[in-house]
């Protein structure tokens, strides 16, 4: 018979994401949770997690966007891209979304990721595509 309690991990992570925790705090739990069922000690474990999260540096990258994202969003981000949007007269959805894309496709090219939904999208291009909808 297969031992499936090492996949507890799984369940912990859809679990932790349905019901909308925190998603580091999360995956961390789920990492634990599967070492000690796999009978790994706690430095085993720490070591994986660690090497894991050198290994990826975006990780590191993702803890520091989001903090800067809320602390900037907190002191009007989201308003001051609504009265730029507002102040200009022929943005469209359609211009700002379109530039959008180019300005992501030519990053992309050149080895730059300005971020996707949560550093750029939620906060910048979607208040200028609200403001620019309610404007027309």
């Amino acid at each position: 018979m297969i031992d499936l309690w090492p996949m507890i991990g799984v369940v912990i992570i859809t679990i932790g994401f349905a019901c909308r925790l925190n998603t580091l705090l999360v995956i961390l739990v789920a990492g634990f949770a599967t070492g000690l069922v796999a009978k790994l000690n706690i430095i085993e474990i720490l070591s994986i997690l660690g090497s894991s999260f050198t290994k990826n540096r975006y990780m590191s990258l993702f803890i520091l966007v989001l903090p800067m994202i809320g602390l900037l969003e907190s002191y009007g981000l989201r308003e001051r891209a609504e009265a730029l949007i507002s102040s200009m007269k022929q943005a469209t959805v359609t211009k700002i979304t379109l530039s959008y894309l180019i300005l992501r496709k030519v990053t992309v090219a050149i080895g730059l990721n300005l971020g996707g939904h949560p550093s750029m999208i939620r906060p910048l291009v979607a208040p200028m595509v609200e403001s620019a909808s309610n404007k027309g």
